[in-house]
């Protein structure tokens, strides 16, 4: 190298820097000003001219009819009040934690509807965690896992928060409490 490259290397090598942040500056600000598309439209389910069924916020919930314990289930029945949906398994810990605190928001907040959906276990292997942990909300089973494909499920526990409008306002991914619960249902209640 000459004297005259090592001269302007330390000159150089600062001014490249900021060159990077600022088109990675510029990069960012024309994402955020154009915004990015909902992925709802992508993933949803175009419902003729009102909003698309998607798992997503924003969206309406996926309906679904299903057998519970004591019956069976039509999720668009439910359309006018609160919905907490709350996917579980028995073989997975934070939905044994998780089980009290559905089970006393249930108890504490009437004006809302809970609904647990047992991923892929038999109604009699529901059934003995139900009595193992005195739940009184409707438990859903859902052997072929059905519920869990429309809702594009990730895992477990996971819980959505429908409004009585039937559009999805917030998604829990792993476990929660019932403060937690309440907080995203209390907006909800008319």
């Amino acid at each position: 190298m000459t004297k005259r490259s090592r001269d302007e290397t330390p000159v150089r090598k600062p001014l490249l820097l900021l060159g990077s942040f600022v088109s990675w500056l510029i990069a960012l600000l024309l994402i955020v000003s154009a915004g990015l598309p909902e992925r709802a439209i992508y993933t949803g389910v175009s419902q003729g001219d009102g909003p698309r069924v998607a798992p997503e916020i924003g969206s309406l919930a996926p309906p679904f009819q299903a057998a519970t314990l004591d019956g069976s289930i039509d999720s668009a029945r439910l359309l006018g009040q609160p919905l907490l949906l709350n996917f579980w398994a028995t073989w997975c810990a934070p939905c044994a934690l998780e089980m009290a605190e559905l089970q006393r928001l249930h108890e504490t907040l009437q004006s809302a509807v809970v609904i647990g959906v047992n991923l892929g276990e038999s109604a009699s292997a529901v059934s003995a965690w139900a009595e193992a942990y005195h739940l009184t909300f409707d438990l859903v089973v859902d052997p072929g896992g059905s519920i869990a494909r429309l809702y594009a499920l990730r895992g477990q526990p996971s819980t959505y928060v429908i409004a009585p409008d039937g559009t999805i306002r917030h998604i829990f991914f792993g476990a929660a409490d019932a403060a937690a619960f309440i907080e995203a249902l209390l907006p909800l209640i008319g």
